[in-house]
């Protein structure tokens, strides 16, 4: 399932090319999976059709997130504000033509064209910061030739677009319009991707957006600072975004303090991994992001923290805090490119369960997996081991020796 990353990665690609273009003309199919509007509409093919009518003419005025969830503003003469929110599900994705994603799908193999690349390049390509981070040019990598068939395989409903370019002189002081055109799929395999077409003055503004339903019930989005941008910026009326966070504003639903999310750890009677992939309280953490959080910050996947640990200051909380944080920020500011993730992160090394040679991180370490609440998790035993009861704040001293190795490790 695409995860933060992925969804900032996509709402990245949508703000570099379609943002001030036009949708010329929306294909959209009687799907009542797809638009959960049309399974209680009375008349469904007229609902698709005000639908439809809503989309064709609309120009996309802005792209946002939260969590798992993403969507474009519309607007145009005389149209009540409107939004098409959009969540993939578990294959979802947005495909532009003649426009490559970087994304790569780890499953299947993928992570050994990743590995294979990682140890030929050595990651020679620019050098590494103080986080062993591999640091590149902030440009976006070049995105062309992505899709020879089109529609893509899977697609679900399609939108044409166009945008007039600046004014072109001609031969002779005739003057011109260039207009550009773009088409846009939204492809799903599984056919659990959703869409929704929202127009009315509930939704007029992003904060709005989020208190109404489904953004209504999830929780804050870590990946989103609380003094976030909320503002397209632009200069000289284009968008000057690059690459990166393309929505850093968390639209009015900031994320916990440290205190704050230290009280809500110790009040869950659950498995860790379980709590980090509750919508309700961490927007956006999926499968790979929950175990890149437990990974950094040393904890079992399995471990429920509130059996084992009595006060909020405990340094293990904080740990994790700072790792939900930091995985979370990072994964969207390289926008999910798993060649520019730091060489030390779990990601890359995570997929090889079932295969006869176990997988080990780049320091060594072997890589497991084991069940919980019915996901699949993967961890390493040597750094990741059971908590041990205790009182306050304190903390076990082998558990003190195991932080600061893997602390050193990351650093070497």
């Amino acid at each position: 399932m695409p995860e933060v990353a992925e969804v900032a990665h996509v709402c990245a690609l949508l703000r570099r090319n379609i943002l001030g273009f036009t949708i010329k003309e929306a294909k959209l199919s009687l799907d009542t999976l797809l638009f959960p509007a049309l399974k209680t509409a009375k008349d469904q093919e007229g609902t698709l059709a005000g639908f439809t009518d809503k989309l064709n003419g609309a120009e996309v005025s802005s792209i946002g997130r939260h969590g798992k969830y993403f969507w474009m503003r519309l607007a145009k003469p005389e149209l009540e504000p409107t939004v098409m929110l959009m969540h993939f599900g578990m294959t979802g994705m947005v495909k532009l033509r003649d426009i490559e994603s970087h994304l790569i799908f780890m499953e299947g193999g993928g992570d050994k064209k990743v590995l294979d690349r990682a140890m030929q390049k050595d990651l020679s390509e620019g050098t590494t910061d103080e986080n062993n981070t591999n640091k590149r040019s902030n440009k976006p990598p070049i995105e062309t030739d992505a899709e020879a068939e089109w529609p893509p395989r899977f697609t679900k409903f399609e939108l044409s677009l166009e945008k007039a370019d600046s004014v072109v002189k001609k031969e002779g002081g005739e003057a011109e319009q260039a207009l550009r055109t773009l088409d846009f799929a939204f492809t799903d395999p599984r056919r659990l991707g959703r869409v929704r077409i929202l127009t009315g003055s509930e939704y007029a503004t992003d904060d709005l957006l989020l208190q109404q339903d489904p953004l209504k019930s999830l929780g804050p989005d870590y990946s989103k600072a609380a003094e976030g941008d909320a503002v397209m910026k632009e200069e000289d009326g284009v968008d000057s975004f690059e690459f990166g966070d393309p929505d850093p504003h968390h639209h009015g639903r900031p994320r916990l303090t440290k205190e704050d999310f230290a009280q809500l750890v110790l009040s869950k009677k659950k498995a860790i991994k379980s709590l980090l992939l509750d919508q309700e309280h961490f927007a956006g953490v999926g499968n790979w992001v929950s175990d890149e959080i437990l990974f950094h910050a040393k904890i079992h996947p399995n471990e429920t923290i509130s059996n084992k640990i009595e006060s909020p200051a405990d340094e293990i909380l904080e740990s994790l805090y700072n790792a939900l944080i930091y995985v979370m920020e990072e994964s969207v500011r390289v926008e999910g490119n798993v060649h520019r993730f730091p060489d030390h992160w779990l990601m890359i090394y995570r997929w090889g369960k079932g295969r006869k040679v176990k997988a080990k991180t780049k320091a060594g370490h072997a890589v497991d997996h084991v069940t919980v609440g019915g996901r699949t998790s993967c961890f390493v035993p040597e750094i990741q081991k059971p908590l041990k009861k205790r009182k306050g704040g304190e903390v076990e001293e082998s558990q003190k020796k195991r932080l600061k190795k893997f602390k050193n490790e990351e650093e070497d």
